[in-house]
């Protein structure tokens, strides 16, 4: 089983001759969050003493998914899980599955802050995914349609006393498609299934990850 530092398969360029395939094209678009007034109410003909009415509160715009017409918008930014700020198991791990969040974001939004927030400088799969996502926003105008990737399986090893972390584990990365900026397709990735593993380490105020080897596909 041959080992690549390239994560997953890429678009190797944005023109007509990347890989072709089919992508499930088959966003989840997240749920908008309804907001309502909090329980204890008073009762609507009472006056609420200075003569205002309580203002409802506005509700969050409405999450798009990409899809050939155009890019994701409204895409709601993973939230940063507490765990990764404490140096144990757990911490690495959730900085892992964070990083994964992070950069299915990117990939839908074109925004690259949150998977740099948690990616060490010298990362060269961390770089050269965030390079590759980010590059078809920033010089192309184009986006991605995109099913994201997940992580299943894992197994971290101890933490050494230099706050340095292994984790073993398997990775699903959804297909995607990328589209120029009238909407063409400039090709598509298939979705498949890796074995991988994962090097972090705890700088002493967070879990950073310092590389991603991933293995052929299974």
């Amino acid at each position: 089983m041959s080992v690549v530092l390239v994560l997953g398969l890429a678009l190797s360029s944005c023109g007509g001759d990347d890989a072709g395939a089919e992508s499930g094209g088959a966003d989840v678009e997240p749920s908008a969050e309804e907001t309502s007034p909090e329980g204890g109410a008073s009762d609507p003909e009472q006056s609420s003493g200075d003569g205002s009415e309580a203002e409802e509160p506005e509700s969050s715009p409405t999450p798009v998914p990409a899809s050939s017409d155009g890019p994701a918008q409204n895409w709601p930014e993973p939230e940063v899980p507490d765990e990764i700020y404490e140096e144990t198991e757990e911490g690495a791990l959730a900085a892992l599955k964070y990083w994964f969040e992070a950069i299915t974001y990117l990939q839908l939004t074109g925004e690259f802050e949150p998977v740099s927030a948690v990616s060490a400088p010298d990362c060269e799969t961390c770089n050269n995914k965030i390079d590759q996502f980010y590059d078809l926003y920033e010089a192309e105008g184009g986006w991605y349609v995109a099913e994201g990737a997940t992580t299943s399986d894992e197994i971290v090893s101890s933490i050494t006393t230099g706050g340095n972390a292994g984790i073993l584990f398997t990775l699903v990365e959804g297909g995607y498609a990328a589209h120029d900026t009238s909407g063409e397709s400039l090709g598509e990735v298939t979705d498949e299934t890796y074995a991988a593993e994962a090097s972090l380490a705890y700088d002493g105020a967070q879990w950073w990850v310092l590389e991603l080897s991933i293995a052929d596909p299974q």
